[in-house]
């Protein structure tokens, strides 16, 4: 092998690597209050036509044993951040709501850099009201997935038997 080859094949993964640590110092490191724009919006996977309104459905408990996915690849942020978006999502949107099976829910949160996409969709049971458990279940796949401190963070999901709970970064608007 030349040497040149062999040095710029050096350059390149150092390079590489030092591009990583830039980068998750960078998102790590961004102030949680201040994100630059938040788009939220429902998407009803039932239907293209008219939601039939819930007023006067008895709600029932809601079952199933949760069980946490993990990304373990992608882009990753801090505990804080993550933690920001979802009780932004859930104390400001979500909390008090009758959310519908069939229906996702979703908000994704730029900080530039980074954006967090963060969402419940109803996946089963009948239509229940959002209470603190929002807080909870957005929470464990930031808890439960890259256990090795508070920044590293790159999300999941959290499934039970009515719902998927999604909490996922990525970087520059996109969602990986």
């Amino acid at each position: 092998m030349k040497p040149s080859f062999v040095f710029a094949t050096l350059l390149a993964a150092v390079s590489s690597a030092l591009a990583g640590v830039v980068s998750t110092t960078i998102i790590d490191s961004i102030d949680p209050a201040k994100w630059i724009s938040v788009e939220s919006g429902e998407i009803d996977h039932n239907a293209l036509g008219t939601v039939a309104n819930s007023t006067g459905v008895s709600l029932e408990a809601r079952g199933g044993t949760p069980v946490v996915h993990c990304y373990n690849f992608g882009t990753s942020t801090s505990r804080t951040i993550l933690v920001t978006v979802i009780d932004d999502f859930c104390n400001n949107r979500l909390i008090g709501l009758t959310a519908r099976p069939g229906v996702e829910y979703w908000s994704r949160y730029n900080y530039g850099p980074v954006t967090t996409y963060v969402s419940l969709t109803m996946t089963g049971c009948s239509p229940w009201v959002v209470d603190s458990a929002c807080n909870i279940n957005l929470r464990r796949p930031v808890d439960g997935c890259n256990t090795g401190g508070v920044n590293g963070k790159q999300g999941g999901w959290m499934t039970d038997d009515c719902a998927s709970w999604r909490t996922d970064p990525g970087s520059n608007g996109s969602d990986v």
